[in-house]
């Protein structure tokens, strides 16, 4: 069996991550026979492997939920372009309405102006009389 420096040494040396500095690496220190070296480093090796297959499902956990998040903000812009171009085109029938309805209203003002004109004029031949008696 190794003892627990020799195991300490063999865990110790990924304790600070490929990128702590440089020259930071340190070989596992290892007593005993071949055997027994041999044995801790495939260990090590299997440990190390483990961890890596945890972070990687911890990475892609991460990622899945960024992409829904992703996939959900894409679906609501693409919800909010299609409202405000329903809202575009609704003021835009509401504009043509109210100019119809401009329209509308400025052609009644003439005729009660045209109206209104004519009346006056026949007031002012008349000598001031509505019902004028001149044939």
């Amino acid at each position: 069996m190794m003892d627990t420096e020799a195991q300490s040494g063999l865990n110790n040396r990924h304790q600070g991550g490929y990128q702590s500095g440089a020259g930071s690496y340190q070989p596992p220190r290892v007593a005993g026979d071949y055997a027994e070296q041999q044995t801790g480093v495939v260990e090590d090796t299997m440990r190390t492997h483990y961890q890596t297959e945890g972070t990687a499902a911890t990475v892609l956990s991460q990622m899945t939920t960024q992409r829904n998040q992703l996939e959900g903000a894409h679906n609501d812009v693409h919800n909010m372009k299609e409202t405000t171009e329903k809202a575009k085109n609704e003021l835009i029938n509401l504009i043509a309405k109210v100019r119809a309805k401009k329209r509308k209203l400025q052609l009644i003002v003439a005729a009660l102006s045209a109206i209104d004109l004519f009346l006056f004029f026949r007031i002012a031949v008349c000598g001031g009389s509505f019902f004028c008696r001149r044939y």
